[in-house]
C-alpha cells in the first residue's frame, strides 16, 4: 500500500468492518471468537471437515469419534479460550467433558474421544517423543500461526511431513492476519477459507492527524535532519532495514510537500522535530487527556514497547490532578507487575469511571478487553535478535509490522464503533514490514537442535532447511558447535548420552547441565530453584512508585551472597517457610518482599517436573526435590556457586576496580566485548567489595549498552575445575594457570601441580556423565578437590 493511500486512510475514514485475511484453511477478522468457535464447529460437524493436505489426496472417512487439538502460542490463551468454549457449550471445562486444556504443569483434560483440547505448541512437541504419528488425534488446529514463533514453525514442518503418512489427519492453520498465500504454498497449495465476521467500524488516525487535532508541539525544538535519525536504534545491522531507511530518507522531502496545504504549518514543523527513535510519551499523555475531555465514554488501551515506557507514562498521568480522581482506573499490564493488579483489566468499570490500560504487545492477541473503544498504538515493539557474528542477543524497540498494527486496531470496536491512533506518519506506515521476522531467524538454536535429534527428525541442518523460513547456515553451525563443546553432540552430530539427558530436560542445554551437576553434587533443591527461575522468570515484581524499596528488599534477600541466583533461592526458601504457616503469612511475606506468589508456585511445580526427569534418568532416587539424599550439600554456598559456574561456563566476566571520583563502583569486562555493565536490577550492580575477581552470568543482552543479567561471584577454583582447557606456565616460585587462554591466575608451583593432578575439567565430567548408569559417576567425586571449591581463596 502506498503512503498516499495510507494518508487518506489516516484522515479518519471508517475501517472495513469485515476485513481480515483468512488462514490457509480457516481464518477471519481478529477478536471475533474464531479461535474458539472454529474447532468447536469442527466437533459439531456444523461446517464440515477442513483440511490442509497434499492437493489431490482424498480424506478417508472414518467412523471413530473426533479428537481435536488446537494449539495456542501462550499459556493464557489456551486457558481462556478453553474456558470460554466450555461455557458456550454449557459445561465445565475439563472434568471428562468435551472441552479442556493442557499447558506445562497444568491441565483440565476432556474425555479422550469426541473432544477439543486447547494446548500450547510445546505440549504437542512433547507428545511426538512418544507418538511420532499423533495416532490418537483426528484434527490439529494451529492457531495464531502468523506469530511465527519457533515452536510453531517446527511443528508446521513436522505436521507437513506427517501428512504423507497420516492420510486421515486434518490440519487447519488459523489466524486473523495471516499471509495466507505463503502458508498455502508451503502446504502444497492447500485450499484457503476466509470466514468473515462482524466488527464495528474503527476510525484510524496517523501521527499527522493526531498532531493536527491536538495542536501539539514537541518540547525538544531541535530540528534534526531526517537522515541523521536511525530507522532502528541499537539494533544489529540488517540490509533490509538499511534499505528501507534509505527509501525513507529519499521520500521524506516529497512526503512533506504533499502534506503542505492539507495540514497546518505548525503540524509540518512538529513532524520535522519529532524524534523517531523514541516513543513520545508527552504526546500520548496529551492524547489521553483529549480523549477523556472531548470523546465519548469507553476504555483506552495504550500499546508501548516496554516497562520503562509504561512506568514513565503512568507517572506522567498520575502527576496530573484529574487522573488522581476515582473517575479513572489506570492499569499497567506487564509481566513485571503483580498479577493481582492485572486482574482489574477484565472487570467492567462502574458508570462514570474510565479504564486506561497501558500494555505491551501481550494485549494484541493473548487477552481480550471487551470494553476498549480507543486504542493508542505507540508504533514500537520490543524484539530480541541474536547476532551470530558476535554471539550476543540484542533487544531494541523496533517499528511494528503491518500485521501488528492491524491486530492493535482490532482491539477497538468490539462493542461499539472505535478509534485507533497510530503514532507514526504515513510515510513510515507505508514502509512497515508486512509481518515480524520469524523467531527462528532471530534466536539461538541449541535447544531446538537437541529437540530435532531426540525426535529423530534427521540431520539438524537438513531438517531446518525444510522450515518455511530456514535459519542461516552460520546460526545453525554456531549452535551445533556449541553443543559439541558441551559434549551433547559427537562429531557425527549424534546425541551423546549426556546429550540425551539434556534433550529430555525441558530447559536450554546450559541450564540442563546445571541441573545434572546439582543432582551429582547433592545440592539438588536450590539448584532446581535456580534452574526453574532461569527457564521461566524470577519471582520479583515491581509495583509502580516503589522501585527503590523493591530493590532494597531484593538486596536484603541476597544475604551478601553477591549472587542473583542465590537471592532467588533465599526468596523461594522464605516463601516455603511462610507458606507452611498459613495463607496470611505467605501473603504478607510476598507483599513485604515484592514477590509473585503465582510465579513462586510455578517455580515449585517446575522443580517437581525436573525431579521427575532426573528420577526417570536414574540421577536421583526420589521425585521429591527436597529428598535428604539429594541435598546433603544444599547449605554449602561455595559448592552451589561452583555448580552454577559448571552450568553457565563460558559465560564469564572479570571484575576490575574503578577509581572514579564520582561514584565508587567496579568495572566488568568479558573476553569478546570488553567493558560491559551489570544490569540495574542485579543485587551486584552497586556492589563494590567482591571477594573474587570473577562473575558468571546467564544472559548477555545489548540494549542501550551491553548488560549482564543474573550474575554470581565465583572463586578461581570454580573456574579451574569447572571451566575450559587449562594451561600452566612455570616460573621459579610462581606458576601461571590459564583457563581457555584468558582467565589467568598466579599460583604457587605446588598448587598448580595439584590442580593438574586432580583436574576436574569439563571433559572429565562429561566423560563420566555420559555413562549409562549415572551412579558410576560418583567415584569421581572422591577425586574432586572438594576443599579447594568449598574453602576458596582470593582471586
Amino acid at each position: 500500500m502506498s503512503y498516499e493511500h495510507r494518508r487518506d486512510w489516516g484522515r479518519g475514514r471508517g475501517g472495513d468492518g469485515g476485513s481480515g485475511s483468512g488462514g490457509p484453511s480457516a481464518g477471519g477478522p481478529g477478536g471475533r471468537g474464531g479461535r474458539g468457535r472454529h474447532p468447536s464447529h469442527l466437533k459439531g460437524r456444523e461446517i464440515g471437515l477442513w483440511y490442509a493436505r497434499k492437493q489431490g489426496q482424498k480424506s478417508r472417512d472414518t467412523d471413530r469419534q473426533q479428537r481435536i487439538v488446537c494449539t495456542q502460542p501462550r499459556r493464557i490463551s489456551a486457558i481462556s479460550v478453553a474456558e470460554r468454549v466450555a461455557a458456550e457449550r454449557a459445561e465445565a471445562c475439563g472434568s471428562g467433558k468435551s472441552t479442556g486444556y493442557q499447558i506445562r504443569l497444568q491441565s483440565r483434560l476432556p474425555r479422550k474421544q469426541g473432544s477439543i483440547l486447547y494446548c500450547t505448541t510445546g505440549i504437542v512437541l512433547q507428545w511426538l517423543q512418544s507418538d511420532k504419528h499423533l495416532s490418537s488425534i483426528s484434527h490439529v488446529v494451529l492457531d495464531e500461526i502468523h506469530e511465527r514463533n519457533l515452536q510453531s514453525d517446527v511443528l508446521m514442518s513436522i505436521i507437513k511431513d506427517l501428512l504423507n503418512i497420516r492420510l486421515d489427519l486434518k490440519v487447519i492453520l488459523m489466524s486473523a492476519t495471516l499471509n495466507a498465500e505463503k502458508f498455502s504454498e508451503y502446504f502444497d497449495h492447500c485450499p484457503m477459507i476466509h470466514i468473515p465476521g462482524f466488527t464495528f467500524p474503527v476510525v484510524e488516525y496517523l501521527l499527522e492527524d493526531v498532531i493536527e487535532k491536538l495542536r501539539y508541539s514537541p518540547e525538544n525544538t531541535e530540528r534534526r535532519p531526517r537522515w541523521k535519525r536511525g530507522f532502528l536504534q541499537g539494533h544489529v545491522s540488517r540490509p533490509d532495514k538499511e534499505e528501507k531507511e534509505e527509501i525513507y530518507r529519499e521520500r521524506w522531502p516529497e512526503y512533506l510537500r504533499q502534506l503542505r496545504g492539507r495540514y497546518s504549518a505548525s503540524t509540518i514543523d512538529a513532524l520535522e522535530m519529532m524524534d523517531d527513535d523514541k516513543v513520545d510519551l508527552d504526546l500520548i499523555a496529551a492524547l489521553i487527556r483529549h480523549i477523556v475531555l472531548e470523546e465519548e465514554d469507553g476504555a483506552i488501551l495504550v500499546f508501548l514497547p516496554g516497562w520503562d515506557n509504561i512506568s514513565t507514562l503512568h507517572d506522567l498521568l498520575m502527576s496530573q490532578v484529574m487522573f488522581k480522581s476515582d473517575r479513572f482506573i489506570i492499569i499497567p499490564l506487564h509481566s513485571l507487575m503483580p498479577t493481582v493488579n492485572q486482574t482489574q483489566v477484565f472487570k467492567k468499570t462502574p458508570p462514570g469511571v474510565r479504564k486506561i490500560v497501558i500494555a505491551t504487545n501481550i494485549a494484541e492477541t493473548s487477552i481480550t478487553i471487551d470494553d476498549v473503544v480507543f486504542v493508542i498504538d505507540g508504533g514500537k515493539i520490543k524484539e530480541t535478535h541474536f547476532d551470530t557474528q558476535n554471539n550476543i542477543s540484542t533487544m531494541a524497540a523496533e517499528w511494528v509490522s503491518k500485521a501488528n498494527a492491524k491486530q492493535r486496531k482490532g482491539r477497538a470496536g468490539r462493542v461499539q464503533p472505535g478509534h485507533c491512533y497510530h503514532l507514526y506518519n504515513g510515510l513510515r506506515a507505508s514502509l512497515l514490514d508486512d509481518y515480524q521476522l520469524p523467531e527462528i531467524l532471530r534466536t539461538p538454536l541449541e535447544e531446538l537442535c537437541l529437540q530435532i535429534k531426540i525426535l529423530k527428525l534427521g540431520g539438524i541442518a537438513y531438517f531446518l532447511s525444510k522450515l518455511m523460513d530456514p535459519p542461516s547456515r552460520d546460526a545453525v553451525m554456531l549452535a551445533i558447535n556449541h553443543l559439541m563443546e558441551l559434549n551433547a553432540l559427537d562429531r557425527q552430530e549424534e546425541l551423546t548420552p549426556l546429550g540425551v539427558h539434556l534433550a529430555r530436560l525441558p530447559v536450554e542445554p546450559h541450564i540442563g547441565k546445571m541441573i545434572l551437576f546439582g543432582a551429582l553434587f547433592c545440592c539438588l533443591d536450590p539448584v532446581l530453584t535456580i534452574a526453574a527461575s532461569l527457564s521461566f522468570k524470577d519471582p520479583f515484581v515491581i509495583p509502580l512508585g516503589k522501585e527503590k524499596v523493591a530493590d532494597a528488599r531484593r538486596k536484603e534477600l541476597s544475604k551478601n551472597t553477591k549472587s542473583d541466583h542465590l537471592t532467588v533461592v533465599n526468596a523461594f526458601t522464605g516463601w516455603e517457610e511462610t507458606r507452611r504457616r498459613g495463607f496470611r503469612t505467605e501473603k504478607d511475606y510476598c507483599w513485604e518482599y515484592f514477590l509473585s506468589s503465582n510465579t513462586l508456585q510455578m517455580l515449585h511445580n517446575m522443580k517437581g517436573q525436573f525431579a521427575e526427569h532426573l528420577l526417570a534418568a536414574g540421577f536421583v532416587s526420589s521425585r521429591d526435590p527436597k529428598d535428604p539424599k539429594s541435598n546433603t550439600n544444599s547449605d554449602n554456598e561455595k559448592l552451589l556457586k561452583a555448580v552454577i559456574c559448571a552450568g553457565l561456563y563460558p559465560k564469564v566476566a572479570k571484575i576490575r576496580p574503578s577509581f572514579s571520583k564520582k561514584r565508587k563502583m567496579v568495572k566488568v569486562c568479558t573476553k569478546t566485548d570488553g567493558s560491559v555493565n551489570i544490569h540495574p536490577k542485579s543485587v551486584n550492580v552497586e556492589e563494590t567489595e567482591f571477594h573474587y575477581n570473577w562473575l558468571v552470568y546467564h544472559l548477555k543482552m545489548r540494549t542501550s549498552s551491553i548488560y549482564l543479567y543474573d550474575c554470581t561471584e565465583v572463586s578461581p577454583y570454580c573456574l579451574l575445575f569447572f571451566g575450559g582447557d587449562i594451561s600452566i606456565q612455570k616460573d621459579k616460585d610462581q606458576d601461571t594457570i590459564a583457563v581457555d587462554e584468558w582467565i589467568v591466575f598466579q599460583s604457587p608451583a605446588r598448587i598448580a601441580h595439584l590442580v593438574k593432578v586432580t583436574m576436574f575439567s569439563n571433559n572429565n565430567v562429561h566423560g563420566r556423565l555420559s555413562n549409562t548408569d549415572p551412579w558410576e559417576f560418583l567415584d569421581l567425586l572422591l577425586l574432586c578437590p572438594y576443599g579447594f571449591i568449598t574453602q576458596g581463596d582470593s582471586g
